[in-house]
């Protein structure tokens, strides 16, 4: 019985349970509900009382009176409690500690503490004479107010300080998602109660607004798609402060006009306990700045309001991230990805490389290895991201190393479909909205089932994507994955037979594909072969063909040595002559020997003088000749017989010629006795076959090795007739997988279409889908916050998969522990620890994905709360920003991980090679240039640029130039961001950027919509950002501005800024792997003006390193380039035994299709990935040639090896042939044949 049946049936009692019980006196029973809302109530399973109202003949009095009896029964059978575990102690402190960071309670913090307004995030309407006006725009008097015009010299300032505003604004929103412009009005100043002493002057209500450039004049705007907010900031401030804890409230203003507001903000914060002062006159007055030593004394708890009124960027998002933490600490369990992930916090140095990304002996070991019956996907996927999908499904925790271009979004699409088509629910959080962007449009045609939400304040966006659900009709589903998948399993099952019979070690010791690989084949169909493999055959040991390979190669390199043959011929020459030697006692002396000599010569005198005696005399001396024999064996002999005495006896003078050869014996022996039986037969054989051959002893050895391995060669070849057959099958093999992998993506696709489409059912046949749909449809829409809290029971049964922020997920969805069935993080690496704990306890498995290579949270990227960034010195804010643990570091530290290695963004290898070598020690595949481009793909531009103020305005106006010359002369819409190496040359730029439009229209045009450009709703428009805002950015062509030049005083100051820092070069290595088809780099320095001897970070010299190759890439200098990559990498020991080496195989590729008049080049790419031979045709190579044994040894995961290697060289553009070994070797004509075929279809594809 399914669980659904259970339930119902566990209802049905207590249902007739109920009626029983609360049966009339005339024992009529109420009908409490129908078995229809029953089969609904097992179906939806309600975790609530509140979710009872969903199911269609349910209502209040149900859910009054019943309703907590069927609950406790639904609550039983809910699958989304995770497995858990109790907070103990020191779980409840590092949860207090994680807390402590989310909020920087100091005077950093605008919403707590704004002492004057800034150049980039705030402004005073006041200043231009705007306030009144701005105020009647909140109150409905005005519909837009003319804030200040470029054209009015008064203006002039306030023009530039708003504008900034507006690029802030403008960053922020496409960056995070978050558009966080409000008009505050009115603020608070005075001192709140508690420990600290601590002032505030804080705004009290937010009013979303826009401002907008048009023509000459920036206007003031309400925004109606965003909710006004009061502070819960500073709520939460007071709180903290005052040492009480209780929920925050909502801080929504539904409605607001001139003569309500100021009661109902009293009321709001006097019923939180902060109580309010106002003045008598109410009249907008003009932002008075103060220094901190001249802020009014206020005494502990005045609150003194102010009708100021400033337009400015408030994010306030903390609050709900520490309501969550709130609830995790007032509970008793956490989940246990949580625990694992928290306990035994330690100082961990986040910059180690260890622990390392999962082998793949490690995955084999740990069955995580890929299936195609665990695979589920909507794209194509390379072995890593298949490995991912698989150990997820085993494990409940892993971290995904994604280095730049690796397809992370392919993986996490892959992880959405495969937890989607098997029944679960998927939450995706990312801080960085071109993140959550890039996987909405991964998802294709499926999108429209997925909900994205970076910003609660977007409610238009969030109704928008809903309302478009509630259209879609349920779609029939009865694909099966079963059959196609095991027909692909079955397929890479004959890819692996291939390889473990021809490429596995085997019972022999060593591959048949090595054995086929020597240049020592013997061709049997030859009389004189023939013949001579037959002599080898009769002469050599059986015991010796039927040792494994290992031995063979050591008696091989033994008997190589002249000397240890000599040995043994002396040995076997001696007992040939002197069988009896071998019984001699072997520590006879010299003169123990000349003693023998005389004893024998005695002996020889009775023997002579017995035989010349006659019958009967001999017959009683014989006894006495035997028993001095005897005698004579005793003294220098050991384990003689009988036969030996008659040996001594019947020929003693033939003993006294031999005893001088004595010693060489005694040598000769000791070596001898030394060798194991099978050395012994070995070195037999080689005497007895040179005899045979009359050839050398070095010859004879080898020629039995070759023998040996020949013989085994030739009874593999014996039972594995069809080999040639299977080899001649792979091509076949490989598309047959191709043609079902596509069928299989296209069919889950409709699976995933059919089970999300079904589940919305739960939304569009709730009893309160009439409810829904209202909401979905008025004009004035309820929050977010408010809508979800009241539908959510419908809204997380009926879309099942969900993108969003960190901070949107603590704003919006239950804190209820395993709500999620899977959560993926990405960009982790970004993300503070504590900005991902709650989201964690909403999930049962997590992944986390990222690239500790790349940037690390600071001040200066997605900081914490402290976001007061008017500080005028840059370096100032720089040695305050120092790195820390993101959620990234420590997930590695705690769950297994996985390293995505098959690089997909840059068209050409110089683009990532660096990185490559560099950053992750060549290990990333990256596809050789099939094609050189006619400039170079990395271009260096020096200026005569001088550093002033930090900034380099010759490079901002070269920059500008490029892109004027890029919007120009670009072929295919390509696109294009631009980089610098800090904020003030960003603005420098961006300057240039606005003046150049001002007289050029047709540039400002193409600038206006390349800004403003999307494809498919990615954010592909061009941007300028320095280099902390980056990461997850692509462009087809990166401009880049390094800005470091000589001062005014022609003084080059080694000042490297961020570079300075540990971890430094991480943001160099972001920065260099954005561009997909080609890099400017504008500089005024050449690399060696850079001093970085006897630094200790490692950031100045890897940037010298870039710029070095970066020229040399630029000049065309290949042979630098090569080097400068390779001072990365560790010496390897590029010797390749003779077996296993792809080198003979190679060669006669090479030799026979450069006779054929090709032009063929050897090992393609420098990018860690390359290719054996490639024709060259009009300089383009036209087909790719790989031999098996060299892709044999780089991987033993057949899907890898046999399937995706290919597939991912053929998705970068190469044609590719393989040549087989065994093909190579048995008919070499014919596998030349192949490849000119192969050269000649390649001639012919577009």
């Amino acid at each position: 019985m399914s669980l659904e049946n259970e339930l119902f049936h566990e209802l049905l009692l207590k249902r007739d349970d109920l009626r029983k019980k609360n049966a009339n006196a005339s024992g009529r029973e109420p009908p409490i509900c129908s078995d229809a809302a029953l089969q609904e109530m097992a179906q939806r399973v309600p975790t609530k009382l509140e979710d009872f109202k969903a199911i269609e003949g349910i209502g209040d009095r149900f859910v009054e009176q019943y309703g907590p009896a069927f609950l406790a029964i639904t609550k039983k059978y809910a699958v989304t409690a995770a497995k858990g575990s109790a907070i103990d102690r020191r779980l409840a402190q590092t949860l207090r500690e994680l807390q402590k960071k989310l909020v920087n309670i100091s005077k950093a913090n605008r919403l707590l503490f704004q002492p004057k307004t800034s150049k980039k995030y705030s402004f005073d309407p006041c200043v231009t004479g705007k306030g009144t006006e701005a105020l009647g725009l909140i109150f409905g008097n005005k519909r837009v107010v003319n804030l200040c015009d470029s054209k009015s010299k008064e203006d002039a300032k306030a023009f530039k300080r708003v504008n900034e505003i507006i690029r802030e604004v403008s960053r922020d929103q496409r960056e995070k998602g978050a558009f966080d412009l409000y008009l505050a009005y009115p603020f608070v100043e005075g001192r709140l109660v508690g420990d600290d002493d601590f002032p505030i002057r804080a705004p009290l209500a937010l009013f979303p607004v826009t401002l907008e450039k048009e023509g000459t004049a920036i206007k003031l705007r309400m925004d109606d798609s965003r909710d006004a907010v009061f502070n819960n900031t500073l709520l939460l401030a007071a709180m903290k402060i005052g040492g009480r804890n209780r929920p925050l409230p909502d801080n929504v203003i539904e409605t607001y006009d001139e003569k309500n507001f100021i009661n109902d903000l009293k009321q709001f914060y006097e019923s939180e306990g902060m109580h309010l002062v106002f003045p008598s006159k109410k009249s907008v007055t003009e932002f008075v700045e103060y220094k901190v030593a001249e802020f009014p004394d206020y005494a502990p708890g005045d609150l003194h309001v102010v009708h100021n009124i400033v337009v400015g960027k408030y994010p306030s998002y903390s609050s709900f991230i520490q309501r969550d933490f709130d609830t995790l600490l007032s509970g008793k369990e956490i989940n246990n990805s949580l625990a694992d992930l928290i306990k035994d916090l330690n100082n961990e140095d986040f910059y180690s490389d260890y622990p390392m990304p999962l082998s793949d002996e490690d995955m084999k070991s740990q069955g995580v290895m890929a299936s195609e019956k665990d695979l589920y996907y909507i794209n194509s996927l390379n072995s890593a991201q298949e490995n991912i999908l698989t150990a997820i499904q085993k494990k409940d925790e892993l971290v995904v190393q994604g280095p730049p271009g690796t397809g992370k979004s392919q993986v996490i699409t892959g992880l959405i479909s495969a937890a989607v088509a098997t029944g679960k629910t998927v939450l995706m959080v990312s801080e960085k909205k071109t993140a959550l962007d890039v996987v909405y449009s991964r998802m294709g045609t499926l999108s429209k089932f997925c909900m994205q939400i970076d910003d609660t304040a977007d409610k238009d966006s969030f109704y928008k994507q809903l309302s478009t659900m509630l259209s879609i009709q349920p779609v029939a589903n009865s694909v099966s994955l079963d059959a196609i998948s095991a027909e692909i399993d079955r397929d890479i099952g004959k890819l692996t037979h291939i390889a473990s019979e021809v490429y596995d070690e085997g019972d022999f010791g060593v591959p048949a594909c090595s054995l086929y690989a020597m240049d020592r084949w013997l061709d049997l169909s030859d009389k004189v072969q023939y013949e001579t493999y037959k002599r080898y055959k009769d002469n050599v040991a059986a015991s010796l063909t039927r040792t494994d390979f290992s031995t063979i190669k050591d008696l091989h390199m033994k008997f190589a040595n002249p000397s240890l043959i000599n040995n043994i011929r002396d040995y076997e020459n001696v007992l040939d002559k002197s069988p009896w030697m071998a019984f001699m006692k072997s520590d006879l002396s010299s003169y123990e020997l000349s003693e023998m000599k005389a004893d024998l010569e005695r002996l020889d005198a009775e023997v002579r003088d017995l035989n010349s005696k006659g019958f009967i005399s001999r017959l009683f001396s014989k006894g006495k000749v035997t028993r001095d024999a005897t005698d004579l064996a005793n003294k220098y002999f050991t384990n003689f017989s009988n036969k030996t005495i008659e040996e001594i006896k019947n020929d003693p003078v033939s003993l006294i010629d031999t005893v001088d050869d004595y010693d060489v014996f005694c040598a000769r022996s000791t070596v001898y006795r030394g060798l194991t039986d099978l050395e012994k037969e070995y070195g037999r054989s080689v005497l007895d076959l040179s005899k045979v051959t009359k050839s050398s002893d070095a010859t004879t050895n080898d020629e039995i090795y070759r023998f040996i391995l020949n013989d085994h060669l030739q009874r593999f070849d014996a039972s594995h007739k069809d080999i040639l057959q299977e080899l001649h099958d792979f091509d076949s093999i490989i598309s047959n997988i191709d043609r079902n992998m596509e069928q299989k993506r296209a069919m889950t696709r409709r699976l995933m279409e059919g089970i999300l489409s079904n589940d919305l059912r739960y939304i569009t046949e709730s009893k309160r889908r009439g409810d829904i749909a209202r909401i979905v449809e008025n004009k004035r829409k309820w929050s977010l916050n408010k809508f979800i809290n009241r539908y959510g029971f419908e809204l997380f049964k009926g879309i099942r998969v969900w993108l969003l922020t960190p901070e949107v997920v603590s704003d919006i969805i239950p804190m209820e522990m395993g709500l999620f069935d899977l959560l993926i993080f990405d960009e982790a690496s970004q993300m503070y620890v504590e900005k991902g704990i709650p989201s964690i306890y909403r999930a049962k498995k997590v992944v986390i994905a990222g690239d500790h290579k790349q940037l690390r949270p600071s001040s200066l990227g997605t900081g914490r709360v402290t976001y007061d960034e008017d500080e005028d010195d840059e370096e100032e804010m720089m040695n305050g920003a120092l790195e820390e643990e993101s959620l990234l570091d420590l997930a590695r530290a705690r769950y297994d991980s996985i390293l995505l290695n098959f690089h997909y963004r840059s068209r050409y290898e110089e683009l990532i090679a660096f990185s490559n070598y560099a950053f992750y020690g060549g290990k990333l595949y990256v596809s050789p240039n099939i094609v050189q481009p006619e400039r170079p793909p990395i271009e260096v531009i020096k200026v005569d640029g001088t550093w002033v103020d930090r900034h380099n305005e010759a490079e901002a106006d070269k920059v500008v130039e490029l892109l004027r010359e890029f919007f120009l002369t670009r072929q295919n819409r390509e696109t294009v961001g631009i980089i610098t190496f800090n904020v003030s040359q960003r603005d420098l730029v961006y300057d240039r950027i606005e003046e150049y439009a001002a007289t050029d229209p047709a540039f400002a045009t193409a600038v206006s919509e390349e800004m403003k450009r999307f494809d498919n709703g990615e954010d592909v428009g061009l941007f300028v950002k320095n280099i902390e805002s980056v990461q997850g950015d692509e462009r087809d062509v990166i401009i880049f501005s390094v800005a470091y030049a000589k001062n005014e005083d022609g003084k080059l100051m080694q000042r490297f800024g961020w570079l300075n820092m540990r971890g430094g070069e991480n943001r160099l290595n972001v920065a260099i792997s954005r561009a997909k088809k080609k890099i400017f780099i504008v500089d005024s320095i050449e690399p060696e003006d850079l001093q970085v001897d006897g630094l200790k970070s490692d950031g100045p010299r890897i940037l010298k390193k870039y710029l070095q190759y970066a020229k040399a890439v630029s000049d065309g200098n290949t042979p630098l380039a090569h080097s400068i990559l390779q001072s990365f990498i560790p010496s390897r020991d590029e010797y390749a035994d003779e077996i296993g080496s792809e080198t003979p195989v190679m060669n006669r590729v090479y030799t026979a299709l450069v006779r054929k008049g090709y032009t063929v080049e050897k090992n393609i790419g420098i990018g860690g990935y390359t290719i054996d031979l490639a024709v060259k045709q009009d300089n383009r190579f036209i087909l790719g040639i790989e031999c098996d044994s060299h892709i044999y040894s780089l991987s033993k995961d057949t899907r890898e090896r046999d399937y995706h290697r290919q597939k991912y060289l053929e998705s970068r553009g190469w044609h590719i042939h393989r040549v087989w070994t065994p093909g190579m070797y048995k008919n070499p004509e014919a596998e030349i044949s192949k490849i000119v075929t192969a050269i000649e279809h390649a001639e012919l594809a577009p």
